[in-house]
């Protein structure tokens, strides 16, 4: 969690999605347009705070915390569904 809204935030960019995890709901705003299947890694703005996925041994983390592999797995799949990868 390096960066707030304020910090690297171009109201402009990105998809907007929700998602429920253990019963708790997320607004996940994408920072890039273009997503690609062979991106490596993903900035989002999650609840307020910009977030970097990174794609390792093709799972889905948390640049600076692996604690929560699953809310990034989530996250990664309501992205590949919408982009179609």
């Amino acid at each position: 969690m390096e960066d707030t809204i304020g910090s690297s935030f171009d109201s402009t960019a990105g998809q907007i999605f929700r998602i429920t995890y253990k019963n708790r709901d997320f607004q996940i705003r994408l920072l890039k347009r273009g997503i690609s299947k062979d991106d490596t890694q993903v900035d989002l703005l999650l609840d307020g705070v910009i977030q970097k996925l990174v794609n390792r041994d093709k799972a889905w983390f948390f640049e600076n915390s692996d604690a929560d592999q699953e809310l990034a797995k989530d996250i990664w799949r309501a992205i590949s569904l919408r982009y179609r990868l």
